[in-house]
């Protein structure tokens, strides 16, 4: 049983008790500590005048502060590494425990945190999104409201978490409520393909099978594209975004554009974070997750993505593509490298 902890307000009745005449028994008594309790406090008020416990050193450390520094300079060189082989490779001949390891690296300020994920990167494709971004610096709101942005994303029916956990008491992983069921693929996904702009948003587009040049023509470009887009006169006529993904580069798709008069947006390969309409696809993923009850086919996730489309506001819209200046600017303080978008 854990030993009560006398309070300052207990330790300094006791002193005042003792001082007006009353044995430690009788202390003791009346207040349901132990005698010897009471002499230890009054003798230590006579020797150092206070009632607060002195400071205690705790275990000692199995480490010092420049071996301490070590496992820093580790975990900057190898940032994924776990705590087994960070105890390997910090001190091989020391006996030490994963959970020294962690307390180093959490008295350092570190924790183990979501990994952000982000297309590979070479110095090429810097070179290319910085240039990009130099050369659309000046550009004000007006000309960006202009740019209609696109793109195609794919959703899972059965989004599955690596980083899931659940409260468990020992030696039940198999009980059946500690399961997490899962389907391959994800039970199958449904693609789609969208389109805004800081004024609008063009309908949803359900992609059957894998896109190619003629479904992206036939399907996309000429009845919703090329169609909004003849709506406007050839002076204010809006500039196309889409990525370069094979479907959108192939010979008969960029013709087919020229020959309607849509001027396209250039792009550098492996910019996600430059196109606003990425964030939308975030949005429309986790309202899709916190349906209750959640979808349970491919007809209803279909459904589910063509209804949250409809729901995303203009104003949701316009604070992404307001904000293209300062995405520009910081692919620039990047030198073309990974941005927070």
């Amino acid at each position: 049983m854990a030993r009560r902890r006398l309070s300052e307000a207990i330790r300094w009745q006791i002193i005042g008790m003792h001082a007006k005449g009353a044995s430690f028994k009788a202390i003791g008594r009346q207040l349901g500590y132990h005698y010897t309790v009471i002499s230890r406090l009054v003798r230590k008020h006579r020797q150092t005048g206070a009632v607060k416990d002195r400071p205690q050193s705790g275990r000692p450390r199995v480490t010092s502060e420049r071996e301490d520094r070590a496992l820093l300079r580790i975990i900057r060189r190898e940032p994924f590494s776990t705590s087994t082989v960070l105890k390997r490779a910090w001190l091989p001949n020391r006996h030490l425990s994963t959970r020294t390891v962690r307390n180093r690296l959490k008295a350092a300020g570190m924790a183990a945190r979501r990994v952000i994920k982000r297309p590979r990167l070479t110095d090429d494709h810097k070179r290319r999104r910085l240039a990009w971004c130099l050369a659309r610096q000046r550009w004000n709101l007006r000309t960006w409201r202009s740019i209609h942005w696109s793109d195609e994303s794919r959703f899972l029916l059965h989004v599955t978490d690596g980083r899931l956990r659940v409260w468990r008491h020992r030696n039940t992983a198999y009980t059946p409520r500690n399961i997490r069921q899962t389907v391959p693929f994800g039970g199958g996904s449904v693609m789609v393909w969208g389109c805004i702009s800081h004024d609008c948003k063009l309908d949803l587009v359900t992609i059957r099978g894998n896109l190619t040049g003629d479904q992206y023509m036939r399907h996309i470009l000429e009845p919703v594209v090329v169609t909004h887009f003849d709506n406007h006169p050839l002076a204010t006529r809006p500039v196309y975004m889409d990525d370069n993904a094979r479907p959108h580069r192939s010979r008969a798709v960029v013709d087919y554009l020229q020959n309607n008069a849509v001027t396209t947006l250039p792009w550098p390969a492996m910019s996600p974070d430059l196109n606003p309409l990425e964030h939308v696809w975030d949005i429309l993923g986790r309202r899709i997750q916190a349906l209750q009850p959640p979808v349970q086919t491919l007809r209803e996730l279909e459904a589910a993505l063509h209804r949250e489309w409809l729901q995303v506001t203009r104003e949701q819209i316009r604070r992404l593509t307001g904000g293209m200046r300062r995405r520009v600017d910081a692919v620039i303080r990047a030198r073309g490298g990974f941005t927070r978008y």
